[in-house]
């Protein structure tokens, strides 16, 4: 019988465990966490062309890019591109804010789709996994926050301390 063949117990339907658990977001968590956050995750495909996320619309879901790529735009103006390893909507799974952007399938794409509410139903069941999840995330914002505070002008620039 081939390796390939053998089934071991524990180990099935875990394809793309290991791309969540590259994620800068999710890189603390232990295998099992990673595992368990996996189990929400929908495999989802888009053809090109096709939107996985629309402007001004309220998130639901953050996206995990597996192939394919992606465009980001705000008022049909291009902000970038994303592909594999990539993810997108995070904020939604946090916040009750109105999506900024539109993305699009440039090519066709396969993604990881964690809906919000599946989300939510996790984290207040297993409240050690929800604190590193939200660590996690205001790590990431605030990152982006020091990020986006070095390209503004000096006099615009939140002072060193307080970021």
């Amino acid at each position: 019988m081939p390796v390939d063949d053998i089934a071991i117990p524990g180990f099935d339907n875990l394809e793309g465990v290991e791309l969540v658990q590259k994620l800068p977001l999710f890189r603390t968590l232990t295998f099992e966490e990673t595992r368990r956050l996996f189990a929400i995750a929908q495999p989802r495909r888009y053809a090109a062309g096709e939107v996985l996320i629309e402007e001004s619309a309220l998130g639901e879901a953050l996206f995990i890019i597996r192939a394919g790529e992606v465009e980001v735009t705000r008022g049909g103006h291009p902000l970038g591109r994303c592909g594999p390893g990539e993810l997108l909507g995070e904020m939604s799974l946090v916040d009750d804010v109105l999506t900024a952007g539109q993305v699009e399938a440039k090519v066709a794409c396969e993604v990881l789709y964690i809906p919000r509410a599946a989300f939510n139903d996790l984290m207040a069941a297993d409240l050690p996994l929800a604190v590193k999840v939200y660590k996690a995330f205001s790590r990431t914002l605030a990152d982006r926050l020091r990020h986006a505070n070095t390209l503004l002008p000096d006099e615009q620039a939140m002072p060193q301390g307080v970021l």
